[in-house]
């Protein structure tokens, strides 16, 4: 930030304004000031409150959608495996045939899906490992740490 004072939405107050020399009517200002102030800080944490409801019924509704989208793929990739390995097994069988003895074509099938799958967990496994590359919240953090050293150095 190019100045020392924390960020603001809202114009400063003038100094004459707080002391009450420039009351209109000869209304003293710096007893409606905390009023002013109150009134701002529950307009805000009443415009919060109303973005966190609107925010969490947004977040119910795609965990919602999530949940249906996992269960959905689960069982279309489960009933997609039980086709590919009947396609699958009776080819197993006529390949094998004498070579593999008791084991039948589609445990052979089954077996290799699985030994594809858990190389693919293995994989995402590891990508979810991954650190990011930089912090994140970064530039918040750093924001807020300006704030710190503001709010000290003007006590």
């Amino acid at each position: 930030m190019a100045t020392n004072a924390p960020p603001s939405s809202e114009a400063p107050i003038p100094a004459d304004s707080i002391n009450g020399s420039s009351a209109p009517d000869g209304l003293d200002q710096s007893k409606s000031l905390p009023k002013d102030i109150t009134d701002f800080i529950a307009a805000r944490v009443e415009l919060a409150s109303i973005e966190a409801k609107e925010a969490s019924e947004y977040a119910t509704s795609k965990v919602t959608a999530g949940i249906s989208l996992a269960i959905c793929g689960f069982f279309t990739w489960a009933l997609l495996l039980a086709g590919f390995t009947g396609i699958f097994a009776p080819m197993v069988d006529q390949a094998i045939g004498d070579q593999m003895g008791s084991i039948p074509g589609w445990a052979t099938v089954l077996l290799g899906f699985a030994i594809l799958h858990g190389i693919g967990a293995y994989v995402f496994l590891g990508q979810l490992k991954k650190k990011p590359k930089s912090p994140l919240f970064e530039l918040s953090r750093k924001e807020i740490e300006h704030d710190k050293q503001w709010l000290t150095k003007n006590k």
